[in-house]
């Protein structure tokens, strides 16, 4: 198992408006851990109307040279350019088998990750004949791509001297990290500037990287823009608050409903200038922007002229988007994006997260802390956060969830309410977990936001220890993680799933949960399990091996007061237990170790 990090970061001092923020960001040394994949987009293959100048599948691997940088930054040690027939060859389930329309004829392949955390990728490969476009200034490069993206750099190489002096665009660069194309993903450059109107171009492919994941090109072409060809290339949209940034909330209490707005990232990739119009609906509402003028080869975004407020009512919205010019596009397929967004308007639950795990986030068994700002819109009382655990996380994992709020002066981040110290249970793990806070309810003022973290102190990087589920992507300086080995603040792109949870019915539990015992431990032929909690409650005691079995099982009812429980662990195994402890359809657990 590749135990890495798993979350990209940047160095940047950040501040709220009119705040200046004390706490930086800067990179740490990553790797990469996905055991679980982001599952990939389909591929629409839409019609072409602009003329083909020059074309190569990679049928005939001779008419390209592949070459490596030994003195190159990183310097180039193995995981080289190869073309292959192999369409199983891709190193991610998710993009396997290559679905590129020749891949059978052959195609170019990169793998960092098969190379291994050792090696370092400087590799190119490029097409070694002169290509003749004097006769076209504006050209558009074109190809299917299969790619999974860590934190590698992927380069379009051009070169207008028949190969003597190579030139690079980078691209790629946008895509998050742990993250798929679609298999394959049509990819297309504008190189007008570049090549167009030269007789002697050649083009290739860089690929630079260190135990990243992997890189396939196929179909490669050259071709003349269509005049009418926009595509809408991203949604921004969110409510902005006391923070300053656009957070898009995929969960909303019904007490946070406000406006939400909405805009689009339009690309014009003709070679006429369009006045182009950005339209949103969600649910009943209809968001249109003003025609926005975009030149030709270029992108703006586009803003919907009215704001969308749900109802403050429980309800699933689904949000569409497109994008239309005066003129028939060329490519009309890339134009809308349906079910751009899922916003679910329920009682208690403040979710950044997309809902559907993709990776994890985690310090390899050392401290560590991770969770989003939330923006508070009117007054309410929080009582837990919920967290999702990451399946690769170790049972028997102790941590806890924590709030911060904002100091309005310094701006840093000021501890508010914890919950008490909880063990990972078999059934926790994959799962979403609610931990309440041991203050009972707070107050969250409105007008300010807040922080909602999950954390844990590791275990000196045993094992794994606490992996947060992470789903979707942050804009810079919203999503926080605490390298507790250096107390320093760093902000992630990756979202975690950790979320404000409005609900009171797990504020019941913060007196049983503060005052669980599990005494002698390690225990030698028995042990006390002593529970204080309100008069009248009832409480399950259920204690479960590592593995998930239960190996004892008891009721207590008519709790008054502390209430202390003898259990006989002779015919335990030695080893270790959690003891999970249920009320009021909560749980908490502690590690129990058996020494008989």
């Amino acid at each position: 198992m590749k135990k890495v990090y798993l979350s990209f970061f940047g160095i940047l001092a950040f501040g709220l408006i009119g705040i200046a923020q004390k706490n930086t960001a800067k990179p740490l040394n990553t790797k990469k851990f996905a055991p679980l994949e982001l599952k990939a987009k389909p591929f629409v293959n839409a019609p072409e109307k602009g003329i083909t100048l020059w074309q190569n599948d990679f049928s005939n691997p001779a008419e390209w040279t592949t070459s490596n940088d030994p003195q190159g930054t990183p310097a180039h040690t193995s995981g080289d350019w190869t073309i292959t027939t192999d369409v199983t060859v891709i190193p991610v389930t998710a993009l396997s088998p290559a679905a590129h329309t020749t891949a059978a004829n052959g195609f170019a392949f990169i793998d960092s990750d098969g190379a291994g955390g050792n090696a370092t990728q400087n590799a190119s490969i490029v097409f070694n004949s002169d290509i003749d476009l004097t006769s076209q200034s504006n050209v558009l490069l074109k190809l299917e791509q299969s790619h999974r993206r860590y934190a590698e750099s992927t380069f379009v190489l051009w070169s207008i001297d028949g190969g003597a002096n190579w030139n690079e665009i980078e691209v790629n660069g946008d895509m998050a990290v742990n993250t798929n194309t679609s298999n394959p993903e049509a990819l297309q450059v504008n190189m007008s500037a570049e090549i167009g109107g030269h007789d002697s171009v050649r083009i290739g492919f860089k690929y630079v990287g260190q135990w990243d994941w992997f890189w396939a090109i196929d179909d490669v072409k050259i071709t003349t823009p269509d005049d009418h060809d926009v595509a809408l290339t991203g949604l921004y949209w969110g409510s902005t608050g006391a923070w300053g940034s656009r957070l898009p909330y995929y969960q909303i209490p019904t007490s946070q409903v406000t406006a939400i707005d909405f805009s689009g990232i339009i690309a014009n990739n003709g070679m006429v200038n369009q006045n182009a119009t950005f339209g949103v609906q969600a649910g009943a509402y209809v968001g249109v922007s003003a025609p926005t003028f975009i030149p030709s080869f270029s992108s703006d975004t586009a803003n919907c002229t009215s704001s969308f407020t749900p109802a403050a009512a429980n309800a699933t919205i689904t949000v569409s988007a497109g994008v239309q010019i005066d003129s028939t596009d060329a490519t009309p397929g890339d134009n809308t994006i349906a079910d751009a967004a899922t916003i679910v308007v329920n009682p208690n639950i403040y979710a950044r997260d997309l809902d559907d795990i993709v990776s994890g986030s985690y310090n390899q068994g050392f401290g560590f802390e991770v969770g989003n700002i939330f923006d508070m819109y009117a007054t309410d009382d929080i009582s837990a956060i919920d967290v999702y655990i990451h399946p690769g996380a170790n049972v028997g994992t102790e941590m806890y969830v924590k709030l911060y709020s904002i100091d309005a002066q310094t701006g840093d981040f000021v501890f508010v309410d914890e919950s008490t110290p909880y063990t990972l249970g078999a059934n926790d793990v994959d799962a979403l977990l609610t931990l309440p806070l041991q203050g009972g309810a707070f107050t969250l003022n409105a007008g300010e936001p807040y922080l909602v973290v999950a954390g844990s102190n590791g275990d000196g990087g045993a094992t794994n220890d606490l992996i947060v589920g992470t789903c979707g992507q942050s804009e810079a300086l919203t999503t926080f993680y605490l390298d507790l080995t250096d107390n320093t603040w760093y902000y992630t792109s990756s979202t975690p799933m950790v979320r404000m949870n409005f609900s009171n019915a797990s504020v019941n539990e913060n007196s049983l949960l503060s005052s669980f015992n599990v005494s002698p431990n390690p225990a030698t032929g028995n042990t006390t399990i002593a529970l204080n909690s309100k008069t009248g409650a009832e409480a399950t005691i259920s204690i479960v091996d590592v593995t998930g079995k239960e190996v004892y099982n008891t009721l207590v009812t008519s709790l008054n007061g502390t209430t202390s429980v003898e259990v006989n662990t002779t015919a335990f195994g030695n080893g270790m237990y959690l003891v999970n402890v249920y009320t009021n359809g909560t749980k908490s657990s502690k590690k129990l170790i058996v020494r008989n």
